[in-house]
């Protein structure tokens, strides 16, 4: 089994082979042999104790705030359907009213490493 220890930052600081290598420091995560040769990039970093692809993310603030900012685009985008005048049927703009709740919802996941957006209703 590969292991992974890392830093506060979620910087991969060393790499072992359980059975190799004895006192294995903590933390540490638990990684496929895939994962391993990844975690030797910079391009990942442990977030949430999660292996992740992350090159241009430094931490989960840093995630967060990605998340925001599209999550409130996407919101900008699709007031139109929430406007009393909207060509839209009742069943519709409930689709609309849903979609926007499950964007608004995505800044409160406990694991921001896989965030799963939600489908636009057409």
């Amino acid at each position: 089994m590969y292991k992974g220890t890392y830093n506060k930052k979620g910087e991969y600081t060393g790499f072992y082979v359980e059975g190799v290598h004895e006192n294995i420091p903590k933390p540490n995560i638990e990684l496929t042999k895939e994962e391993w040769q990844q975690a030797l990039s910079k391009d990942y970093k442990v977030v949430d104790g999660v292996h992740t692809y992350s090159a241009f993310i430094k931490s989960n603030d840093a995630i967060l705030e990605n998340v925001k900012l599209t999550r409130n685009t996407l919101l900008t985008d699709s007031d139109w359907s929430q406007v009393p005048d909207s060509p839209l049927s009742e069943e519709k703009k409930a689709e609309w009213q849903k979609y926007r709740q499950e964007l608004r919802d995505l800044t409160t996941l406990d694991n921001l490493a896989t965030v799963i957006w939600p489908t636009k209703p057409l």
